[in-house]
């Protein structure tokens, strides 16, 4: 009897390694994502973040000018209109060389949304991004 304790230790060890490892989850959303913004991009482009969850940004702007972080509920890929670029769910604008911490709520329905910034011209230079929602 004695000879299996160490086993049994052993295994149990194991185990909650094991299940601490997968404790992060597999789908790779998260409820903290960070954005650098510059002449004339984001990075990342692209964010990953669960479905109706309180999202904290941490926004940067590491441009020369203003530029902002705006979430349209418009597929990504799709053109967008001068109306859909006015009607984003969440916007955050950023002077240049400033930092931000904001929050706001990820779209409810998951799929994939688009990130612009709304300054004018800034879109259209290619500042564009993706918002996934699982």
């Amino acid at each position: 009897m004695k000879k299996s304790t160490p086993v049994i230790v052993l295994l149990l060890a194991l185990s909650f390694i094991l299940a601490a490892c997968g404790a992060g989850g597999s789908s790779g959303s998260s409820k903290s994502i960070d954005a650098k913004m510059s002449d004339f991009k984001f990075t990342p482009d692209t964010w990953t973040v669960p479905a109706g969850q309180e999202i904290t940004l941490n926004l940067t702007n590491d441009g020369a000018v203003t530029h902002d972080w705006s979430l349209v509920l418009v597929p990504a890929g799709q053109t967008l209109t001068d109306a859909d670029k006015s009607n984003s769910v969440a916007e955050f604008t950023l002077e240049p060389g400033k930092t931000e911490v904001v929050s706001f709520t990820a779209p409810a329905d998951p799929g994939e949304y688009q990130v612009i910034c709304a300054i004018p011209g800034h879109t259209e230079a290619g500042m564009v991004g993706k918002l996934i929602v699982q």
